[in-house]
C-alpha cells in the first residue's frame, strides 16, 4: 500500500472516530427540539441546561402550588422558581396583554380548562413532550396537532352534589341531575356563580339536555358569586341543606376535620382540570420541562393527594370512587353559549 493511500486511510479512520463521538452526545438547536426530545438522554440533558438557566417563571391559578414548587426545588435546588399566582379571571388578561404588548414573561403556566383554550386559540400555548404522559388519563390530554400536547392534567376536581349530613339522609339525597327537579327541593339550593355554576349548568345542557336546564332554573336556586369552597362552608354551616356545585376535594377536606357534609357524584362530573402548559415562547425551557415532568410524576401527584385533589395517572388510586367524567366546553364559543344561557336563565330572573 502506498504512502498517499495510507494517510488518507488514516484520515477516513479519525474522522469517523470523531464523528462516532460525537454522535454520542446530542445538540439541541432549538427550545422546540428540545420540547419535542424523547431520547434516553433527554434527563440529562435537561438537567444540565436548568443549571445553566437557574430560574423558572411560573404562572398557576392554584391554590396548592406552594407544596409543589417547595418539592421541586428540594429535588433541583439549582432551580429559582418565581410564582405569580392569582385565579383564572385575573390571570389569562394579564397573559393576553403581556403578549399583546410583546413581552414574553412566564415559562410554565397551571390553568383549568376554559383558560387554556384561550391561550391555545391567542397561539399563546406551546406544545410539549413529556414521558409521564405515558400514565396519564388519555382522554384529558389536549392534544397538539404536530405531536405532543399543549396540555395536560395533574390533578382533578368534580363538580357534584355537596349535602350537609345532619339536613339530607342518604336515603333522601338525590342520586342524578333529574332528581334535583323534585319539588321537595325547590328554594332548599344554591349554586356557585361565575365559572363553576356556568360549568355545572354546561354539564347538565350537554348531557340531560335544556328541558332540564331550564326546569331546574324554576328550582328557585340561589345563586352566590364566591368561590366553590366558600359555598361548601355555607353547606356544612347548614344555610343551604345542599348544592350541586360543590368540588369533591373540599368536602374530602372537611370531611377530615369532622365537617357534616357529604358528596354524590351526578354523573356525568364535570371535571375542573389543573393543566400544566408551555408558554408560545419560553424563557427558561431546560427548568420548563423539569417542572412539567415533576408535576405530572407520582410524586408530584402524591403531594396534590394531600391537598384534598384526585390525581390524573392511571398508576395513582384516587381519593374518591371513580365516577364518569365530563371534560368541559371544547372551545371558547362553547363557553360562551353556556355563560349567555347561564346569565338569562340563573342571574336575570
Amino acid at each position: 500500500m502506498n504512502r498517499k493511500l495510507c494517510v488518507v486511510l488514516t484520515l477516513v479512520i479519525i474522522l469517523s472516530s470523531i464523528g462516532t463521538a460525537t454522535a454520542a452526545v446530542k445538540k439541541i438547536n432549538s427550545a422546540d427540539e428540545l420540547t419535542r426530545y424523547k431520547g434516553a438522554d433527554r434527563q440529562k440533558i435537561l438537567e444540565e441546561g436548568a443549571k445553566k438557566e437557574g430560574l423558572l417563571i411560573f404562572y398557576t391559578s392554584s391554590v396548592w402550588a406552594p407544596p409543589i414548587v417547595k418539592a421541586f426545588q428540594n429535588k433541583y435546588p439549582f432551580v429559582k422558581v418565581i410564582t405569580w399566582r392569582a385565579g383564572s379571571s385575573a390571570l389569562i388578561p394579564k397573559i393576553m396583554e403581556e403578549y399583546g404588548a410583546g413581552k414574553h414573561l412566564f415559562d410554565v403556566i397551571e390553568i383549568t380548562q376554559a383558560g387554556n383554550t384561550i391561550m391555545r386559540t391567542a397561539g399563546i400555548a406551546h406544545s410539549f413532550y413529556s414521558p409521564e404522559l405515558a400514565a396519564i388519563e388519555e382522554g384529558a390530554l389536549t392534544k397538539a396537532p404536530e405531536g405532543g400536547v399543549y396540555a395536560a392534567p395533574f390533578r382533578t376536581s368534580g363538580i357534584g352534589l355537596g349535602f350537609n349530613t345532619k339536613l339530607v339522609s342518604k336515603e333522601q339525597v338525590p342520586k342524578t341531575y333529574r332528581d334535583l327537579l323534585d319539588p321537595k327541593w325547590k328554594g332548599k339550593m344554591a349554586i356557585a356563580g361565575e365559572s363553576t355554576g356556568v360549568n355545572w349548568m354546561g354539564t347538565v345542557l350537554e348531557t340531560q339536555g335544556e328541558d332540564v336546564v331550564r326546569k331546574l332554573a324554576k328550582q328557585d336556586i340561589q345563586v352566590h358569586m364566591v368561590s366553590g369552597r366558600a359555598l361548601c362552608d355555607m353547606v356544612i354551616n347548614g344555610e343551604y341543606a345542599l348544592s350541586p356545585t360543590i368540588f369533591d376535594s373540599h368536602v374530602a377536606e372537611s370531611r377530615a376535620k369532622g365537617a357534616p357534609v357529604d358528596w354524590m357524584p351526578l354523573e356525568p362530573v364535570h371535571v375542573n382540570l389543573g393543566l400544566i402548559g408551555l408558554a408560545r415562547y419560553i424563557l427558561h425551557p431546560h427548568a420548563a420541562l423539569l417542572f412539567i415532568d415533576f408535576e405530572l410524576s407520582k410524586e408530584g401527584a402524591a403531594i396534590n393527594k394531600q391537598g384534598g385533589y384526585n390525581p390524573m395517572r392511571n398508576d395513582v388510586p384516587p381519593l374518591m370512587k371513580p365516577y364518569k367524567k365530563f371534560y368541559g366546553s371544547k372551545s371558547v364559543e362553547q363557553t360562551r353559549q353556556w355563560s349567555d344561557l347561564y346569565n338569562q336563565l340563573f342571574l336575570t330572573r
